[in-house]
């Protein structure tokens, strides 16, 4: 007697089910990563403007990559610093009069003011940067608290260096800062 064995088959095999297997959680891992990353805008005194993009990564740190117009790429890692390390580095990169700090460092702390009845927030951290464009018109920047501080370092691949402090909102992670090149040119930055 001959016997027959009929199998049924379920899809289209294994070799095409484990290809999917890796494809789609390779392909969604790519999306994700590309959709990290966030824009800024680099703006120098005389009016040279550059893009680039930044990503977190851990550990209060983040990436940033910027192109200058002349094709170099500027590659460095940003660190959350504190309200008071930040000043700091500020002064020291772009002088002691450029940056003005009032009222005390509370985010550090939690909220002093909350206790039995309720929250209640007396203070908002705010800064604010004047229009590097004087000529434009256009008003300075604003953002609102709590903020969040980061110090940044730039290497180019043909050898420029740039130092860069940005300040942002926690609540909109839209922010402001600045950079200053070893030739000593400077630029404002948007993100």
């Amino acid at each position: 007697m001959h016997s027959i064995k009929l199998t049924a088959r379920a899809g289209f095999g294994k070799d095409f089910q484990m290809k999917h297997f890796i494809r789609i959680p390779l392909a969604l891992s790519l999306l994700v990563l590309s959709a990290c990353s966030n824009s800024l805008s680099m703006r120098s005194t005389d009016g040279e403007t550059w893009s680039g993009e930044y990503r977190f990564a851990r550990e209060n740190t983040g990436l940033i990559r910027v192109r200058t117009k002349d094709g170099e790429m500027l590659l460095g890692k940003f660190i959350t610093v504190g309200r008071a390390s930040f000043i700091e580095s500020y002064r020291e990169i772009f002088g002691s009069g450029t940056i003005v700090a009032e009222g005390p460092d509370a985010s550090g702390y939690g909220n002093p003011f909350a206790g039995t009845h309720g929250g209640y927030v007396a203070l908002n951290d705010f800064a604010y940067a004047e229009s590097s464009d004087n000529a434009s018109g256009r008003p300075g920047t604003v953002i609102k608290g709590p903020l969040f501080y980061w110090t940044a370092s730039l290497q180019g691949d043909r050898g420029t260096t740039m130092a860069c402090c940005f300040v942002g909102s926690s609540h909109t992670g839209h922010g402001f800062g600045r950079c200053k090149g070893h030739t000593g040119t400077e630029y404002t930055v948007q993100f």
